[in-house]
This record gives structure tokens, C-alpha cells and sequence, in this order.
């Protein structure tokens, strides 16, 4: 499993936010993304991950997050065996290593 920095993802959200190609998921609970989520990446819940499969034909990438690390890697699991052939990549540490950073977060 391919695994990035939040220093990597920083720079992959500044060069990719607009490309429909690639695309930014927070895997945390509804309740934890409103609470505190990276700015620019969408939520789609690691329980809801199979509703939301045919958003991820079309991709080339996708970057995966959660809290600190563990959903994140079981989202990659989950999407890999629901077909998912876009490059799927986990960001170590999630929102925890984000915030150790430095780096703002955003609240709903």
C-alpha cells in the first residue's frame, strides 16, 4: 500500500484540487469531519465507502485519510476489493499528523 506524508498530501491538494482525475477522501465519521477535516477533502465515511464506489471509475488516484491512520488503511482494503482501480494512496498520521504540523483544519 502506497503511503504519503502530510507535507506530500499538502502539496498533491495545492497541484491537484482541480483535476477530476484525482481525488481527496476523509474516511472518518460524519460527526469527526464536521468537528475538524483537511480543507479541500471531501467526506465519504469508511461505513458508507460501497454507496460511494462509482464515484471512483473514473479516477486516477485517490488520497485516503482518516483521524490517525487505521481507517484509512481498511478503506483502502475495502475499496480494493470493491473494484476500485485507481491508484489509491494513504496518508500516514491523518488529520492527528496534519494538525501536529501546523497545518489549519476546517469545521463545519
Amino acid at each position: 500500500m502506497k503511503s504519503i506524508s502530510v507535507q506530500e498530501l499538502e502539496q498533491q491538494l495545492k497541484e491537484h484540487q482541480s483535476d477530476s482525475s484525482v481525488d481527496f477522501i476523509n474516511v472518518c465519521t460524519t460527526a469527526e469531519y464536521a468537528a475538524s477535516h483537511i480543507p479541500g477533502v471531501r467526506s465519504v465515511p469508511l461505513d458508507e465507502l460501497d454507496r460511494h464506489v462509482g464515484e471512483f471509475k473514473d479516477k486516477q488516484t485517490v488520497y485516503v485519510h482518516c483521524r490517525s491512520g487505521g481507517r484509512s488503511r481498511m478503506a483502502i482494503q475495502a475499496l480494493e476489493a470493491l473494484g476500485v482501480k485507481a491508484e489509491l494512496v494513504n496518508v500516514e498520521g491523518g488529520i492527528l499528523a496534519w494538525a501536529d504540523a501546523g497545518k489549519p483544519l476546517g469545521r463545519k
